[in-house]
């Protein structure tokens, strides 16, 4: 009993409590709908390469670091050092999610906010108010939040 203990408190954090995410190190964003995780298209190290999910092969590639700034979160990719971006700071619904240069001023469309209760919850951005979706092939865009959407929820898992 003693043994499990920690660890189910270290697991109940981690879930519990989003503003703790960065504390965690890195961490898979796992689609709930599908299994499969936030990803740089094509393993690209590249600025403005597009983000898709795809089959977890626990690269580096596939790992984020969620960095608290103020009431939001700066998502990092662990292999690039590149931040999640609204593509051309688009407002619109079907708007590309990339990875780009983190930018020190005018840097909204590159800031988070975790939506909803519960394990899985919707990733928001700062500065169009839509959500993380994934389109017909795979690709992340961002679109308006609908509660019933599946595609559009995220869990947060440590990468040990």
């Amino acid at each position: 009993m003693l043994k499990t203990l920690p660890v189910v408190v270290v697991a109940c954090a981690l879930f519990t409590s989003t503003t703790n995410a960065d504390e965690a190190g890195y961490v898979k964003l796992v689609q709930a709908d599908t299994g499969k995780v936030l990803s740089v298209a094509d393993n690209s190290e590249d600025a403005g390469a597009k983000i898709a999910v795809a089959k977890d092969e626990s690269s580096e590639i596939q790992q984020w670091k969620l960095e608290k700034d103020g009431d939001y979160y700066k998502i990092v990719n662990r292999k690039t050092g590149k931040v999640l971006d609204v593509e051309m700071e688009s407002k619109d619904e079907g708007g590309s999610i990339i990875q780009w240069d983190d930018k020190p001023d005018s840097n909204d469309n590159q800031r988070w906010s975790w939506q909803g209760d519960g394990k899985s919850k919707q990733l928001k951005s700062k500065s169009s108010d839509l959500v993380l979706d994934v389109d017909d092939s795979g690709m992340v865009i961002q679109r308006k939040a609908d509660d019933k959407a599946k595609q559009q929820l995220w869990n947060v898992v440590e990468v040990k």
